[in-house]
């Protein structure tokens, strides 16, 4: 669920309180939801000293207003604009079934207790929508041409994963889940078969399946690209965006040819050579050390033993972490995004 907020001026998120209405002063805003037919609201509320742009407070209250529980949600939170929020949910962590629901937001930026504090959009009531569950089936951009990073002015960072999807790849999406990151997976057509559950666990989770040929062939032509590219529109329905070439082997053939295919070449500034096994403190070094902003990162979930890799994987994020870099997939990073349609 994308919801989008403007606001007359940008919303200091650190002074806001996640979880309002307990001893002493609040200043807050929030979503408030309820379902048709059903007493009570969800209030999902942005802000927080820490973990802003990762994380809201969650209140259920009862019809007459009492907070009977509270909890916080893993979300995505972009500022595109100085007074533009835009906020990713998914609708099951915040036990959303799809039904109709009405929304409005309450906020207070006073700080005090008093009802009039508070104010509300729309001023009175509230207002109808209805929650479908929808899928990617692809995302904007994909136009023919390479890239090997993304702007340079941000702390955001594209994590890769080639050659899967493998029996390796449900850890390392549980891994990225866990440090709530994000990451591209660019898969092989003949890895596909009987994987087709974790690759719509990839798209589910917010990141993003990439082409990787059928066999990995170098200088790949049509059908090696064409093929893996359909592969993946009959496992998951979604249309890859982006195109990767096995070894980085490219010409401007390979170039046009994905491009034909609606996808752009990715390649990468960042390469751990994981590929040769050197050990999760190698992988670790040498990803960490070479980064910058708006890298692209090269790893491997599948072709080989990547057990060290996925030890090295949740050290590599709170080290960059730390450093105050964001995750993102390819698609997000290069200034694209995601397209979804309704189930059916």
């Amino acid at each position: 669920m994308i919801l989008s907020l403007r606001t007359a001026a940008p919303v200091p998120l650190a002074r806001l309180d996640r979880q309002p209405g307990g001893a002493g002063k609040s200043r807050y805003l929030c979503l408030g939801l309820s379902r048709t037919g059903r007493r009570g609201e969800r209030l999902l509320c942005l802000g927080g000293p820490r973990d802003a742009h990762r994380r809201v407070g969650l209140q259920l209250r009862n019809a007459a207003g009492r907070v009977v529980r509270r909890s916080t949600l893993a979300v995505r939170l972009k500022r595109p604009q100085a007074t533009k929020l835009v906020l990713a949910v998914d609708p099951a962590a915040a036990g959303l079934a799809p039904h109709r629901y009405r929304w409005r937001l309450v906020e207070n930026r006073r700080g005090c207790t008093a009802p009039r504090c508070a104010e509300t959009l729309p001023g009175r009531g509230s207002r109808l929508f209805r929650l479908r569950p929808v899928r990617p089936v692809g995302c904007t951009g994909g136009e023919a041409g390479e890239a090997f990073n993304g702007p340079r002015d941000r702390n955001v960072v594209a994590l890769t994963f080639d050659d899967g999807p493998s029996e390796y790849t449900e850890a390392f999406l549980d891994a990225l889940q866990a440090k709530h990151a994000h990451g591209t997976f660019f898969e092989l057509g003949q890895e596909m078969p009987g994987r087709e559950t974790t690759m719509r666990r990839i798209l589910r989770e917010g990141d993003e399946i990439g082409d990787h040929t059928v066999n990995h062939v170098e200088f790949p032509g049509y059908f090696q690209i064409a093929g893996a590219a359909a592969r993946i529109r009959s496992s998951t329905h979604f249309q890859p965006c982006v195109f990767r070439p096995p070894g980085g082997a490219v010409n401007s053939s390979v170039v046009a040819t994905a491009g034909g295919l609606g996808m752009q070449t990715i390649l990468w500034d960042v390469d751990p050579a994981d590929w040769s096994d050197p050990g999760s403190g190698a992988v670790y070094s040498r990803v960490v050390s070479a980064v910058r902003p708006g890298s692209i990162v090269l790893m491997h979930d599948g072709g080989g033993d990547r057990s060290g890799t996925l030890a090295a994987l949740p050290r590599i994020v709170d080290a960059l972490r730390a450093r105050g870099y964001r995750f993102a997939t390819v698609s997000e990073l290069l200034g694209h995004r995601m397209l979804y349609r309704p189930y059916g």
